[in-house]
């Protein structure tokens, strides 16, 4: 990812316009990755700043298409060492003044594979960052610790999951783009039916004579998930079939 530009959820600079008064400016994306089994999975971490100038965070997992709005936290205890953390455990800290248990939902360490604009705290190309998510009724908290030039920083993350309504009131757009639950093997998989489809009706219609190939059969999947075919006229199109993003399992 750092000699090819990644394709994006935002723009660095961008101006995010969502319901007044929200409104952000994207100053810096972090695209890291892990490999877990054997397999890669990636992540956008984005440094935004918000129309009262509050820092703000947006994580988008590329497998999941989750978006969570995050926001720096202090935590009591402070947390130190995330290596005692292991997955199931449960944690007890003091956030914003409001004591909460949360239970460790995974631990791990990422790789900064590529990096647009400037940081608070600079992350760089191959730095390592070293990641656990805690969860508990509703409250999302994500706990990062990198080393730079100064030492080992650790930074504590309150946040919340943003569904496709939510992202437009805040940003006035969808930042995950749209996709069928499952992500994007899913996507491929129907694809690949769709256009098996085709393939075999324009076939079908050659056979008898039929060169051009109509009509075609549509099938579009509304939100909730309802197939809807339609039948329209014109010639066969081949298209692209295109999965985009890796896996992502969070900070």
């Amino acid at each position: 990812m750092s000699r090819t530009r990644p394709r994006l959820a935002m723009r660095v600079g961008e101006d995010l316009v969502g319901t007044p008064p929200q409104r952000a400016t994207p100053r810096a994306v972090a695209v890291l990755s892990t490999v877990h089994g054997g397999t890669t999975f990636t992540w956008e971490e984005w440094q935004l700043l918000g129309h009262d100038g509050s820092d703000v965070w947006v994580e988008y997992d590329h497998d999941t298409r989750d978006v969570t709005l995050l926001h720096p936290t202090e935590a009591w205890p402070p947390v130190v060492d995330l290596s005692a953390l292991h997955t199931g455990r449960t944690l007890a800290l003091r956030l914003d003044g409001r004591q909460h248990s949360l239970v460790v939902r995974e631990r791990g360490t990422g790789r900064v594979e590529h990096v647009e604009g400037q940081f608070a705290e600079p992350f760089v190309v191959g730095q390592q960052v070293e990641y656990v998510d805690l969860s508990a009724h509703g409250t999302i908290v994500s706990i990062e610790r990198t080393t730079g030039p100064l030492g080992p920083v650790t930074a504590v993350y309150r946040g919340r999951r943003l569904d496709a309504a939510e992202q437009r009131r805040l940003f006035g757009r969808r930042v995950a783009p749209r996709t069928l639950p499952g992500g994007r093997f899913v996507a491929l998989a129907v694809a690949g039916v769709v256009l098996v489809g085709l393939f075999a009706s324009c076939t079908a219609r050659a056979a008898s004579g039929d060169g051009a190939c109509t009509p075609r059969t549509v099938e579009t999947v509304a939100p909730s998930g309802q197939v809807t075919t339609t039948e329209q006229g014109g010639t066969c199109v081949r298209r692209t079939v295109y999965g985009g993003g890796g896996g992502g399992l969070g900070k």
